[in-house]
């Protein structure tokens, strides 16, 4: 059984949303690294990028990535460029069962531009957002290749992508969740 499932893939994905409903289908606590640094740091993360520069939030994301994966029987969702550092990556894969999160350029944008809190994503800022989207997915393929599965979250709900990554935990775990798969 793994310690901990880590959710990651891009911005816009559902890590968060999905994690919530996973972790309330699976009894275990939900952590949200991002939610952490903010914890932490004692400001948003458009406020962190703004003011003290990608450098200073990526270190505080390798150190809430350690904090959510040092525990076990967590759902925990990663910020989106939380598996580049190759010291996130290796504690990610420490023991956990990884679940990427996937969505299509488009459906990113579009779920960036709706979602609350839309206006505060670094993503948005520039002239070409979609051009910046496929190009930080290009870069950061590689890292998310670290995943044992993968979901494509386009045209589900987040309670079918919960009910699915958790048929697939229970048969990790040889178990049956009442469910016929």
């Amino acid at each position: 059984m793994p310690d901990n499932v880590v959710l990651l893939g891009f911005s816009a994905t559902g890590k968060s949303s999905i994690g919530r409903l996973l972790a309330a289908k699976q009894g275990w606590p939900f952590i949200d690294t991002d939610e952490l640094i903010v914890q932490q740091v004692g400001k948003s993360i458009a406020a962190i990028f703004r003011d003290d520069g990608e450098v200073a939030f990526r270190a505080a994301e390798r150190e809430a990535v350690a904090a959510a994966c040092a525990g076990s029987r967590r759902i925990v969702s990663l910020g989106g460029g939380a598996p580049i550092d190759p010291a996130s990556r290796e504690r990610i894969r420490d023991g956990n069962w990884v679940v990427r999160l996937e969505a299509s350029p488009e459906t990113i944008l579009h779920r960036l531009r709706t979602n609350p809190g839309a206006e505060e994503r670094p993503m948005l800022i520039g002239s070409d957002p979609l051009g910046r989207i496929r190009t930080l997915l290009a870069a950061r393929a590689e890292a998310f290749a670290i995943a044992d599965f993968a979901v494509d979250t386009d045209g589900w709900t987040t309670d079918d992508l919960a009910v699915m990554i958790h048929r697939k935990l229970v048969l990790r775990q040889g178990g049956n969740d009442g469910w016929c798969v």
